[in-house]
């Protein structure tokens, strides 16, 4: 065997690994099916939705509408908010007016003309995935299309019932009981999860201010306990801001300030987090002068008295000003010589956004004092006016939106085929084939696959449950309230398994939906035994059809579809290099591009999760790819934040750098560019271009300290102000040092690629 070989032999990785996430089964399922408070909470909701709808099922006799009420219900989020499940209520209720009204139309016009039905259902369920693959939202359009349309093409005249009836049955089922009792059994108010989540992150502030003056033996508060957010919070916290504005409206009119409250605070904590990283242990073993331990003590209570006001909801703005006085901050940086003044510091920069945030929440008690948020100057001039059509009428829109084009295309003639072949067989017991084409519709064949592995074992076990309810709970009750108290069992278990993560979460639904076929089938005890056994026999022939189309039609792999997101995210990082003239313009410039590299990278770092179930995915080439793209999706999002805590330096830590001589202007813009450059050269690596030869970034940044060190005289600055600049300094360091790591796992990523045969796209 020649060298070459070697690329194609099989890493020695257990089946485990690749079915349950790196783990055993035990492991698995140990951690996945484990019990805390949240949980439990999230579980007897969806128990409480699943039990309303079987009852009301059973009562109003509305059969099989009851079953898909309920696996649409257990789809949703069991740990929504109020704002949440009113949010989703309302659009999905929107979306169930839409999917009536087309389909009665399409009925109307084709329902009675096989071959023109097919062919506009085609479009309608290609429309409906690619409009949910553009928002990233469950629509639910194709779904219900499908099921009032496709379950029957033969007879037109019951489609069109079902479509003008089943449809509302069951969102008012699904929707209907699933918001109310979210809204009921302990509803969580989204500005209550949005104060703990600020106060939250002034808290580990403060933990971490008490931490450094307990180093000088500084006796302070008792240390607050606290939970740091974890990456893409901050998302997540812009998330809870836009639900507590639904649940309450008089929000809205602040909605600007809100937003900049919220990126100061991050930027706050991502400040103090960095420092507390990087300083040694020789270092705060060292004593503080008394000018720095006042202002340590000024940053501690103000984070104390903030986190109060956050809490309680008073205005503390007063108290603030009080604390964090300037003569304080000037005390420590002037140290008695003026000359000083033009040493940044990272405690200048924490101390100013302090005073912004004091001043935020100053705003929102008192709306008359809130400033104009600075906005970009807006491009005008005959570009603007050569766009008077809608996007969609443009070219450029397509060709942008390819990927979710060929989506709605595949998953929509996958539908099509199954529901021709049901037809051709004249088995309708197997139409669970037609959403399983629309359900597995995800974004790559690794996502695919592993929906495909959870809704068939979540369809076999709740087969299984369905037979143990035939014999032995069935015979012994036959009234409602017996009903009820023998399904429970099994309706708890498929909540529980819901209420889980996303890795095993889909299998509850599943078995839920396949226990609720079987047993809400039709009034009276259950004898056709055979509804289970097509239900499984459906979901396989969808897997099949979906399978053998995914490897036919613009198959995505997910180890591309993480290389374009993470070059996409690397595109973004470039931007980040260059700084603002203003701080006031942070809200509108520096959180788009906060937000979109976020997003970029959570959805890299869950498509790499899924590139293992693919074909040849335990090749050692393609093994070593997506360790090197794993690399690359760390190092860029450890550096997103180091990139945000610079350019917040630069504006709040004391003078401003615009400020500086054009000598060390120029040299700061030249690493700058190099910075920009480099990235946008891995970010081109990534997607298979020629690698190009830049200059050094270490020596662009040796000169620049160089010159930063002889203006400034930073050797003769006393020891705190020097140590500042060296912290300075770390961060240029630590940023060169991950742009260097992420240009090199690039090249690897593409090497790995090269010699296993793969295709760059």
């Amino acid at each position: 065997m020649n060298n070459g070989d070697t690329e194609y032999t099989y890493v020695l990785n257990n089946k485990q690994s690749r079915l349950w996430f790196g783990t055993s089964l035990t492991q698995f399922l140990k951690a996945e099916l484990r019990d805390f408070p949240e949980r439990r909470v999230a579980a007897f909701r969806l128990f409480i939705v699943a039990l309303t709808i079987a009852l009301v099922n059973e009562t109003l006799h509305v059969p099989p509408l009851g079953a898909i009420a309920l696996l649409i219900s257990l789809s949703y989020d069991a740990y929504a908010n109020s704002g949440q499940a009113l949010a989703f209520g309302l659009r999905q209720f929107g979306y169930i007016i839409i999917t009536t009204l087309v389909s009665v139309s399409a009925l109307m016009l084709a329902g009675n003309d096989a071959w023109l039905l097919l062919p506009l259902s085609f479009i309608i369920l290609a429309a409906a995935l690619f409009h949910a693959r553009l928002i990233a939202w469950p629509t639910g359009i194709a779904l219900w299309y499908a099921v009032a349309v496709l379950y029957s093409p033969g007879t037109p005249d019951q489609a069109v019932y079902n479509a003008l009836w089943n449809i509302p049955i069951i969102g008012v089922l699904a929707i209907g009981s699933w918001t109310v009792v979210h809204w009921v059994i302990k509803p969580q108010d989204p500005r209550k999860q949005l104060k703990a989540n600020i106060a939250a992150q002034l808290a580990a502030v403060e933990a971490i201010f008490t931490s450094r003056l307990a180093d000088s033996g500084v006796k302070s508060h008792k240390r607050v306990a606290s939970t740091l957010t974890s990456a893409g919070g901050f998302g997540k916290t812009l998330g809870l801001l836009e639900n507590t504005e639904l649940v309450h409206p008089s929000m809205r009119k602040q909605h600007e300030t809100y937003l900049a409250l919220l990126l100061e605070i991050d930027g706050l904590r991502e400040f103090a987090l960095w420092l507390d990283q990087v300083l040694t242990a020789e270092y705060r073993a060292q004593a503080m002068n008394q000018e720095k331990l006042n202002v340590y003590l000024a940053l501690q209570s103000a984070c104390a008295t903030l986190r109060q006001g956050i809490e309680e909801s008073r205005d503390v703005s007063g108290q603030i000003k009080t604390l964090l006085a300037d003569e304080v901050l000037h005390s420590y940086t002037l140290q008695n010589t003026a000359t000083l003044q033009t040493n940044p510091s990272l405690l200048t920069a924490m101390w100013r956004g302090l005073q912004s945030i004091a001043d935020l929440l100053h705003h929102l008690h008192d709306p008359a004092a809130a400033p104009g948020i600075k906005t970009l100057e807006p491009e005008t001039g005959d570009k603007e006016t050569a766009h008077w059509l809608p996007a969609w009428f443009g070219y450029e829109f397509w060709a942008a939106r390819a990927d979710s084009l060929q989506f709605g295309i595949k998953f929509s003639l996958g539908a099509i085929l199954c529901a021709l072949i049901i037809e051709s067989l004249g088995w309708p017991g197997i139409n669970t084939a037609i959403p399983t084409c629309l359900v597995a519709a995800q974004t790559s064949l690794g996502a695919d696959y592993r929906l495909s592995i959870l809704r068939l074992s979540g369809a076999v076990m709740g087969g299984l449950c369905a037979y143990v309810y035939v014999w032995i709970f069935q015979s012994q009750l036959d009234t409602i309230a017996g009903f009820a108290v023998a399904t429970a069992p099994f309706w708890a278990l498929a909540a529980w398994i819901s209420a889980g993560s996303e890795r095993i979460a889909y299998m509850g639904r599943q078995l839920g939906f396949s226990f609720a076929t079987f047993v809400l089938h039709d009034f009276g005890q259950v004898t056709d035994l055979s509804v289970p056994r097509d239900r499984v026999i459906g979901i396989f022939l969808g897997i099949i059809v979906m399978g053998i189309l995914d490897y036919a039609l613009w198959p995505r792999r997910s180890i591309v579809l993480a290389r374009h997101h993470s070059t996409a995210a690397l595109h973004t990082l470039a931007k980040f290099t260059s700084w603002l003239p203003d701080a006031g313009l942070m809200l509108k410039s520096h959180l788009p591009l906060r937000l979109s590299a976020e997003k970029d990278l959570a959805a890299a770092q869950g498509l790499v999760a899924h590139a293992i179930l693919e074909p040849d995915a335990r090749l050692t080439g393609k093994v070593k790819e997506r360790q090197a793209l794993t690399a690359v999706i760390e190092n860029a999002s450890n550096l997103s934040g180091l990139l945000q805590i610079r350019r917040r330096y630069r504006l709040l830590s004391g003078p401003q750098f615009s400020s500086f001589p054009d000598e060390l202007l120029q040299h700061s813009s030249a690493f700058d560019a190099v910075l920009t450059s480099a990235l946008e050269n891995a970010a081109g690596v990534l997607q298979g271009e020629q690698q190009e030869t830049l200059t050094e970034v270490a020596d662009i940044h040796a000169l620049l300290k160089q010159r930063y060190t002889e203006h400034h005289r930073i050797d003769s600055l006393p020891d705190d102000l020097a140590m500042e600049w060296e912290l300075r300094f770390m961060l240029d360091q630590q940023i060169m040092e991950l742009v260097e790591q992420i240009q090199k796992r690039a090249l690897d990523s593409v090497s790995y690629r090269l010699k296993s045969g793969s295709a760059i796209d």
